[in-house]
């Protein structure tokens, strides 16, 4: 099989390619070359400027990189009867073979998918020194000391919280993938709030309550009690108050609130918070422990205009005086590094702006290129920070953080980041956001409502099944009210 990358250097196209006799550890592949040549973009084809083959006999695998024809790094290896350990012996293998091509090292060496902190849970669990588990992270996955001394103190973290919740727990989330305009880095399959989707809201507000009235069943079949719930998927405020309200009084009637330690209610943007949805909040924030987030991703005003924002920085000090004029006092602000056009100073003023502001957690992401998003196809027109840059950003958020009290208590890695860097949730002690641990960790069932919404189910030994709902608003609808066209 041959696959192309293209990965655009000014004007330039570096093309690599891959054949391969076996789709075994493909994804692997995909996601470590794209970690050392970022912007690569996958298409079928044959030919490059650099050329990879892997040979699978057996056992036995061969990979070589070749450039302008020349064979320039082989590599022969052994996998073992265990899936495991072989994803790790290839991926260090193809490892060697990308820094040997680059002089490059990666901070995070050949780990994927997005939730790093699972690979230690058992080192965790089994109460393995930190200096042996710290050398064990280094030498499987390649990952750098620095980070795997952070992955330990995050997963430790997690555990902490987890450790908290019992085996019959589980979450909800109530799914409103509609926002007023959609971000430029947005990779979300979320509709914008057009004539056509406001003459639906009502309609939608409907199929949601009939979702959960179904839910509610599912929930008491398999005497599972909800700790969390997050109302997120866009900006959830745009289906208007009355409906929200009639979604709270659905849950109140139904669930047990004397379970429920957390309600995420994401506020995000500043456009769509008022009197009117704060008042109806407080009305349900001692019973459903509500969590608010409302959103900055930077307080520099040009960027919020790039990245499609119609507000400023103004507006997001003047929602978080009134929720708090409210009573709020549980609220999360994201913030994003590595934003298009934005400089050093950019981030760390936007650090401190939001340390301001008295976010009870701060969520600071590393930006992701995503293949859906628009920014995918204008990334050329804008400047980026190096890796070098976003790394050191990295390291210097998580001390200023330490020392205003913040605690790192979950993590999540995304494809395509800029510098193959993470996501990491800090926040002030006792404000640690439950759902996203509970979520990143995949111990408790997920029940999820909505369109686009996906529910999780564990099983014995671990197994996962998933559930999916149509994306399309209207699809949705169209099933769970079965209305034939609307």
């Amino acid at each position: 099989m041959f696959f192309r990358f293209f990965v655009k250097r000014g004007k330039l196209e570096l093309r690599i390619t891959y054949c391969s006799n076996s789709q075994k550890f493909l994804y692997d592949f995909q996601h470590i070359i794209r970690a050392f040549y970022p912007g690569a973009e996958l298409m079928f084809g044959n030919g490059g400027d650099i050329h990879f083959e892997a040979h699978f006999d057996g056992f036995n695998v061969r990979i070589q990189a070749e450039m302008e024809n020349k064979e320039i790094v082989v590599k022969n290896f052994i996998l073992t009867d265990d899936d495991h350990e072989s994803k790790r012996i290839f991926g260090r293998n193809l490892y060697d073979i990308l820094k040997t091509l680059t002089g490059k090292e990666l901070p995070w060496g050949i780990l994927t998918g997005i939730r790093p902190t699972k690979i230690v849970y058992p080192l965790v669990e089994s109460n393995l020194p930190d200096k042996e588990a710290s050398e064990y992270l280094q030498r499987e996955y390649y990952i750098s000391k620095k980070k795997s001394h952070f992955l330990l103190e995050v997963a430790k973290n997690e555990t902490n919280i987890l450790n908290r919740v019992d085996s019959s727990a589980a979450c909800l989330y109530i799914g409103i993938p509609i926002c007023p305009t959609k971000c430029l880095y947005c990779s979300f399959s979320c509709h914008e709030l057009t004539k056509r989707i406001e003459s639906l809201l009502s309609l939608y507000t409907q199929a949601l309550l009939t979702e959960l009235e179904k839910t509610y069943k599912l929930i008491e079949e398999n005497k599972n009690k909800i700790v969390a719930i997050y109302f997120g998927g866009g900006s959830p405020a745009v289906i208007g108050v009355q409906n929200i309200k009639r979604i709270f009084e659905s849950l109140f009637a139904n669930l047990d609130v004397k379970d429920i330690r957390e309600t995420t209610f994401e506020a995000g943007r500043p456009d769509t918070i008022n009197r009117e949805l704060l008042e109806l909040l407080a009305l349900y924030k001692k019973d459903f422990n509500i969590r608010l987030c409302i959103n900055p991703q930077t307080s520099n005003d040009q960027t919020l205009k790039i990245i499609g924002r119609n507000h400023t920085f103004d507006d997001i000090k003047k929602a978080f005086e009134l929720a708090k004029e409210y009573g709020f006092e549980n609220i999360n602000s994201d913030v994003i590094l590595g934003l298009p056009n934005e400089i050093e100073e950019d981030f760390k003023k936007t650090i401190y702006d939001v340390l301001n502001l008295g976010p009870a957690s701060i969520t600071v992401h590393t930006l992701s290129i995503k293949r859906a998003s628009l920014l995918r196809f204008k990334w050329q027109n804008y400047r980026f920070m190096d890796e070098h840059t976003v790394n050191s950003l990295l390291d210097w958020a998580r001390a200023i953080l330490k020392e205003r009290g913040y605690i790192p208590y979950y993590m999540y890695r995304q494809k395509n980041m800029i510098g193959n860097f993470e996501n990491v949730g800090y926040s002030k002690k006792g404000f640690e956001g439950l759902y996203n641990v509970m979520i990143m960790q995949e111990k408790h069932n997920i029940y999820a409502c909505g369109a686009k919404a996906v529910s999780k189910f564990i099983f014995e030994n671990d197994r996962i099944e998933r559930m999916f709902n149509p994306a399309d608003i209207q699809i949705y609808i169209s099933r769970i009210l079965n209305i034939e066209k609307l």
